[in-house]
């Protein structure tokens, strides 16, 4: 166990250790700009605080149009890069590296996030589970997409960020072109897999022109849509690989959609130390066993503990390990572990964090100080 705590020394991404903080809504950012607050800043920098060798930032919107959730940050303007420096600085500080996680949500919004802008999706119409009708998206829209990311990514490397994360996953809009559920375009950006793949293709390429080649550049992916109709972990397995040839320096691994079965779901609930544990450890070790050299498989999702992290990173199944409900739980978790209590995570999976953004930050109503927040006990 005591190699997950060392240095990883590595030509992509060298860190302190193999924790991540993996990307949290926090429903903490103003509402109408989409500018950090000051809660939202330290509930990300206390988990560097914490331990964690890296914190990938909440998901950040790349335009209006792609928010998709309430009081979700923003990186859609100049003035992000003062969040960006924010968060930098108080991540550094903790000796911490900052991987900014940028997205467009497509068809999958809320309509509380509308602010009144249409929603697009590959072939528009109702997305599963949303209230919003989505407009079909044109070749000019898909070529604005590709500009968004590269600006929002140039953004987060001039705000002092080490990296940046495109979100591929969960059922945002990448993972709505990759769909053959959601796909049903009838172009070049549609049909074979291919095609359904070109556009997460094409954002990563104009994201490595707008950092430089020596940016590290991530993605996270869902190897499978976890829906009848949908892809499944070949297709997504050959996705992660064919982004990694491009250049992609690190495959973040979850599984899943929010119209997932429940066992796909991305935020599992009910997983515990022991046999439930590391749910998608398998879609990872199969990226991994695949991979070009100097590229790293992070693996995130219903990871509670030492023991089975240590197996894993043994095993060869994955590099880094992200935690994002456990730290909702306990920010200071990898302090914890490092001096010696080795107690699973206090996290019980229940998802009732995420109810506690309506009282103004995602946090752990069971496990945390309720002094520290406005919620009502649950």
């Amino acid at each position: 166990m005591i190699k997950l705590f060392e240095p990883f020394e590595n030509k992509t991404f060298p860190v302190k250790n193999r924790f991540v903080r993996a990307a949290t809504w926090l429903g903490a950012c103003d509402g109408a700009t989409g500018r950090a607050t000051p809660a939202a800043i330290s509930r990300q920098a206390e988990t560097a605080a914490g331990g964690a060798g890296t914190v990938i930032s909440e998901f950040a919107y790349v335009s209006p149009e792609g928010q998709a959730a309430p009081k979700q940050w923003g990186i859609d303007v100049e003035e992000a890069v003062g969040d960006v420096r924010q968060l930098s600085a108080a991540v550094h500080g903790a000796g911490s590296k900052l991987v900014v996680q940028i997205c467009h949500a497509g068809g999958a919004r809320m309509s509380a996030s509308s602010r009144g802008l249409p929603a697009y999706s590959p072939s528009g119409g109702e997305y599963p589970g949303s209230d919003i009708i989505a407009q079909a998206m044109s070749e000019e829209d898909i070529k604005k997409v590709c500009r968004d990311f590269a600006a929002a990514a140039k953004r987060a490397k001039d705000g002092g960020a080490d990296g940046v994360e495109i979100h591929g996953a969960h059922g945002f809009l990448l993972t709505q072109f990759l769909s053959p559920l959601i796909n049903r375009r009838e172009d070049r950006y549609g049909g074979s897999f291919e095609n359904r793949l070109r556009l997460t293709r094409e954002v990563y390429a104009a994201v490595r022109g707008a950092v430089g080649a020596d940016f590290s550049v991530w993605l996270k992916i869902s190897a499978t849509e976890g829906a009848e109709g949908g892809y499944g972990s070949d297709e997504g397995t050959e996705a992660a690989l064919t982004l990694l040839r491009d250049g992609v320096n690190v495959v973040e691994v979850s599984s899943g959609t929010g119209y997932a079965t429940s066992e796909h779901i991305p935020s599992v609930v009910g997983v515990s130390a022991g046999e439930s544990e590391a749910p998608f450890a398998p879609y990872a070790a199969k990226i991994r066993a695949s991979a070009p050299q100097n590229s790293l498989v992070l693996l995130t999702g219903g990871l509670r503990s030492l023991p089975v992290m240590a197996a894993l990173l043994e095993d060869g199944v994955a590099d880094l390990f992200g935690l994002s409900r456990p730290f909702n739980a306990e920010p200071d978790l990898i302090n914890r572990w490092a001096e010696d209590d080795a107690r699973p995570s206090a996290c019980i999976s229940c998802n009732a964090c995420f109810k506690t953004a309506a009282y103004g930050v995602v946090d752990c109503p069971i496990m945390r100080d309720r002094q520290e927040g406005n919620w009502d006990p649950l």
